[in-house]
């Protein structure tokens, strides 16, 4: 990855005008609705803080935020897009921070609204065509270079199906990355501690569009010397999530999955487009409905463990 000077010689200098333009296209692509009357007319009005479009019908007013992932934000929008340009680059939320000078804590919010929005995309988009399967575990060399030994007991590899739609060349049309026990998985296949056969399964039922087209799906072998597209797609997922963040755990395992087959899909010239656009179309959550959507999921039971002598540990 560049340095964080590169990075931040590279960010462009939006201004509030254009923020407001692009985000006024992404929210009412057809033109200003009403969101309550749906009349299709409106007046500009301006204030210190931002612009309200007041309806000329029933006197409503709409702010561009309103209805969106961004609203109730008391950050500047021109640091919202310069966030949704820097997720281009799959960063942590402690550079982003730094980069954007906003505190961690909001780093971290911005972030993961703008996962929930390509989360909300990808779920619209299921697999369709010719396909290919692969049940894989996320955890194993995380686990194995930074827990001790009785903590590697405890850890729980988190089961990951992968799957493609592929064109006629074998490159990728759409790639999905879905933790069995994530938001978008079934924690009932967990239950059993399954992966292979009821996770792949699975997969299929809610991610590929007809029940055809499942039998038409070519499984992979699990294994870190495959060499398909969809064997290095997954390996550098795996590389991204510990080197940029240290590893992921299962709550959000999910939403770091989501970005990065979003990032892996399109070209750095429609990924911003594409990114306000999710942004506009999806609607609002809170930050009490995003840290727990995968309440469920249970927990890594991180501890710290001081070797004794004799190579025993202790807590």
């Amino acid at each position: 990855m560049p340095s964080r000077f590169s990075i931040r010689d590279a960010m462009p200098a939006f201004s509030t005008t254009d923020c407001e333009h692009a985000l006024f296209a992404a929210k009412w692509p057809d033109g200003f609705r009403c969101p309550r009357c749906g009349h299709p007319h409106y007046y500009e009005v301006s204030s210190r803080a931002r612009t309200l479009f007041e309806c000329r019908s029933c006197t409503h007013q709409a702010s561009l935020t309103a209805g969106t992932v961004l609203e109730g934000s008391r950050t500047p929008l021109t640091k919202w897009f310069q966030a949704m340009f820097l997720m281009q680059l799959g960063i942590s939320a402690r550079l982003l921070s730094e980069l954007i000078e906003v505190t961690y804590k909001t780093a971290w919010l911005i972030n993961h609204k703008l996962r929930h929005a390509i989360g909300v995309r990808d779920r619209e988009r299921p697999l369709e065509g010719d396909l290919q399967l692969l049940d894989e575990y996320y955890g194993y060399e995380y686990h194995r270079y930074l827990g001790s030994v009785l903590m590697q007991q405890a850890l729980k590899p988190q089961p990951v199906v992968v799957g493609a739609a592929l064109d006629a060349a074998g490159d990728f049309v759409h790639l999905k990355m879905k933790a069995v026990d994530g938001p978008d998985g079934d924690d009932a296949a967990m239950r059993g501690g399954a992966g292979g056969e009821e996770a792949v399964a699975l997969f299929v039922e809610k991610h590929v569009a007809g029940q055809a087209a499942g039998d038409r799906a070519e499984r992979l072998e699990r294994g870190h010397q495959g060499r398909s597209a969809l064997h290095i797609a997954w390996r550098e997922a795996v590389r991204w999530l510990n080197w940029t963040f240290g590893g992921i755990g299962p709550k959000h395992l999910q939403a770091y999955l989501n970005e990065f087959c979003f990032r892996r899909l399109l070209v750095r010239t429609d990924m911003l487009a594409e990114l306000i656009a999710c942004c506009g179309a999806t609607k609002t959550i809170t930050y009490r409905r995003l840290v727990g959507l995968s309440s469920r999921i249970r927990p890594i039971p991180w501890a710290y463990r001081r070797p004794e002598r004799g190579g025993r540990c202790a807590v």
